[in-house]
């Protein structure tokens, strides 16, 4: 594994302090603000309870001599349900008329590639640091890392690209997904949270050394956006400009060409500051469709009180060994 490189934010014991209260405040006030919100989305599903896998000790150390450079460039991306994202479809419309196209860049320290196996099959998914008061959460779709049955060898490595690990890889200790999406996959709990530890050569927790997202709830459904994902085409991940719209209840959409399997779990930010990746994410590609069937057009989750409550409990958890 590569070697920590510096920090891309260092923070004081103090800002941190300050950090862990302004999150702290502003989940107060989401919880507060609920009524009048579900009077804006009556959909709103009751909060689901939380599924949680703990990886043990051992086998975080092994995932970490797992991925190694060559794994990772073997890794392919985690389809869809049939036909694949991006396959053709017979009578499929194509693209509304200026739909932005995405741009290849080298990343940001709070997006990153997300690795993981299933049975003996190395695939790829895109994870995003969150704010959190533990500071080591981070930020996916469910179907990435619960299919059947929990993925096995996850890790994350933010900003990757090119083969390069510029922060590091953090294996994954605890995946926390909601009970309807473990008993039938409901798209409207397409959403995970994963607590990752440090890789060798630090002991600081992941947002501080990356930053994080500030996780957005009741947001509404219409904003402008920044989406990053990492295809299945090129070393690099990919940035859009493109704005969310309501889908249904429930689930929302944007558009933006060549959006293909591999950016599942890629977050939609508003406010978005190019300089270091940070924002307030309002949902990660997933949901209906697992994203979508059109490299064109994705979905994501509303993120309402099912997703506050399920970051929360994840939050909660205490490390397993």
């Amino acid at each position: 594994m590569g070697i920590l490189a510096t920090p891309a934010r260092r923070r004081t014991a103090a800002a941190f302090t300050f950090t862990a209260f302004t999150l702290a405040t502003a989940v107060s006030g989401a919880s507060a603000a609920s009524a009048s919100a579900a009077a804006r989305h009556p959909s709103t599903p009751n909060p689901d309870s939380a599924v949680i896998q703990t990886v043990s000790s051992a086998a975080q150390r092994a995932t970490q001599s797992y991925w190694t450079r060559a794994a990772m460039k073997s890794a392919t991306p985690l389809a869809v349900a049939e036909p694949q994202k991006g396959s053709s479809q017979s009578g499929s419309p194509g693209p509304p008329p200026k739909t932005p196209h995405p741009t290849p860049f080298n990343g940001v320290p709070t997006v990153g590639a997300l690795f993981m196996t299933n049975g003996l099959k190395r695939h790829f998914c895109t994870a995003s640091v969150v704010n959190s008061l533990t500071a080591d959460l981070v930020l996916t779709a469910a179907h990435c890392v619960y299919g059947s049955s929990p993925a096995t060898h996850i890790e994350f490595v933010p900003g990757y690209h090119d083969g390069l690990q510029p922060y590091g890889a953090w294996p994954v200790q605890t995946v926390t997904v909601a009970s309807g999406w473990q008993k039938s996959h409901n798209p409207d709990l397409d959403f995970a949270f994963l607590r990752v530890s440090p890789p060798s050569g630090t002991y600081l927790p992941i947002q501080l050394v990356t930053g994080g997202l500030w996780l957005g709830i009741k947001q509404g459904y219409v904003h402008p956006i920044y989406v990053i994902g990492y295809n299945d085409t090129g070393d690099q991940p990919l940035g859009c400009a493109t704005h969310s719209f309501r889908f249904e209840a429930l689930q929302m959409q944007f558009y933006c060409a060549a959006y293909w399997n591999g950016t599942s779990g890629g977050p939609w930010i508003t406010g978005y500051n190019a300089s270091n990746g940070t924002g307030t994410v309002i949902g990660v590609i997933g949901g209906y469709e697992e994203g979508g069937l059109v490299p064109w057009s994705s979905y994501s989750t509303y993120f309402g009180q099912a997703t506050l409550k399920l970051f929360l409990q994840a939050q909660a958890q205490q490390s397993g060994g």
